[in-house]
């Protein structure tokens, strides 16, 4: 998988112990990838804490990439093969769009970045 995430076009690769990190985009926070059997799990995690409606909302519209919170940040997760890499950075990037956009409405008019 390791070697797959980079053809796939993946930054930042990396194993550790046993954990594959990478990042769908350079700008993005690193997603882990563990075996899971002959599949992959991966999961990525956002610094925001979703609602229960905006989660559920989420994924009903991703049944495939269920979206939580662990360890108190929104995350989702995929179980992932060698067919489905472009579905996942397509997914991170949507989960990351949407999780800005969330933290954008929650912020007063006149309140900083």
């Amino acid at each position: 998988m390791e070697q797959l995430l980079r053809e796939a076009g993946f930054t930042g690769v990396e194993v550790v112990d046993g954990v594959i990190y990478a990042r769908s985009d350079p700008t993005f926070p690193e997603f882990t990838a563990t075996q899971s059997g002959r599949d992959w799990l991966f999961a990525q995690a956002w610094p925001l804490r979703a609602t229960p409606a905006q989660i559920a909302q989420w994924t009903a519209q991703h049944p495939d990439a269920p979206m939580d919170i662990y360890q108190g940040e929104t995350r989702i997760t995929l179980r992932a093969t060698p067919e489905n890499l472009t579905l996942w950075a397509d997914l991170t990037r949507a989960m990351v769009a949407q999780c800005v956009a969330w933290r954008r409405a929650t912020r007063q008019r006149d309140e900083g970045m």
